[in-house]
């Protein structure tokens, strides 16, 4: 079965807006509803960490900084638009990039009292069935993990339908 990739909605707005209320909301319904989502955040400051090993391999010039552990960072430096599609979940949820779209659904607020409706925009906007990933590894079927599966959108993305060994 070939992945779906997921679906992304972006919001826009200036400071003050109310996009971070829309997707805290949103993520909190959807999760709700069994999606597996994801929110990337644009931001203008740097995360705090100058003097951590994740702060150090950012300013080193690294374009992508994943920290895996129980309370995970992902640094994006302009790759964020390539790379969303490609995480293993259902919905993407992004926040800003006012100058920048990222292909998928695109919402933008002015003020905090229009926060509600968008929600119910980006509630409507999940997928319409739960994404499965199946693969079949030495002739065994079976569920692909989200390593897998992030593997899988890869080669979506790529046009690459089959992989065999030599």
């Amino acid at each position: 079965m070939e992945p779906d990739l997921p679906v992304v909605v972006q919001v826009v707005g200036r400071s003050g807006s109310g996009k971070t209320t829309v997707l805290e909301e949103s993520v909190r319904r959807l999760v709700a509803r069994g999606w597996k989502v994801g929110v990337v955040k644009h931001s203008h400051h740097p995360p705090d960490l100058p003097r951590k090993d994740t702060g150090r391999y950012r300013a080193a010039g690294a374009q992508v900084v994943v920290f895996d552990s129980t309370d995970s960072l992902l640094y994006l430096r302009g790759a964020a638009p390539a790379l969303v599609r490609l995480l293993p979940v259902d919905i993407v949820l992004v926040e800003g990039y006012a100058r920048r779209s990222f292909g998928g659904l695109r919402l933008r607020i002015r003020e905090p009292r229009e926060a509600p409706g968008l929600v119910g925009q980006v509630l409507a906007r999940a997928p319409l069935r739960r994404r499965r990933m199946m693969l079949e590894l030495d002739g065994r079927r079976r569920a692909a993990d989200p390593l897998w599966t992030f593997v899988g959108h890869l080669m979506r993305a790529r046009g690459i339908r089959e992989v065999r060994r030599p």
